[in-house]
C-alpha cells in the first residue's frame, strides 16, 4: 500500500496539498491502495532557516514510485522512497 505523508505543511495547506495529491491519482489504478497519514504538525527547514514543505510516498513497486514522480512533478517537492518489505515468518519446527 502506498504511503503518502505531508511534512512542513500547516494544517490548512497539508489540506489543500492533499487534495490536489488526491486529484492527481483519481485515474491511476493503484489509487485505492493509497493510505494517506496525517501526524502532528512538522517544520522542515533547509540550512538557511526557509520553509522547505515536502511529500514522502513509500512504495513498495518501483513502478508504482515512477508513476507517482510522473504524476505529482508539478505539484509538489516530492520525496520517493522504494521500500523492501520482508513479511513476518513463523519460526520454523
Amino acid at each position: 500500500m502506498p504511503t503518502i505523508e505531508f511534512f512542513g505543511f500547516d494544517p490548512e495547506r497539508r489540506q489543500g496539498m492533499e487534495a490536489r495529491v488526491r486529484d492527481r491519482l483519481t485515474a491511476e489504478p493503484f489509487r485505492k491502495d493509497c493510505v494517506f497519514v496525517e501526524s502532528q504538525g512538522s517544520l522542515v527547514r533547509d540550512w538557511e532557516g526557509n520553509l522547505q514543505p515536502f511529500v514522502r510516498v513509500s512504495t513498495r513497486s518501483e513502478q508504482r514510485a515512477d508513476r507517482f514522480k510522473e504524476v505529482l512533478a508539478d505539484v509538489c517537492d516530492l520525496e520517493v522512497v522504494l521500500i523492501d518489505f520482508q513479511p513476518v515468518r513463523p519460526p520454523v519446527g
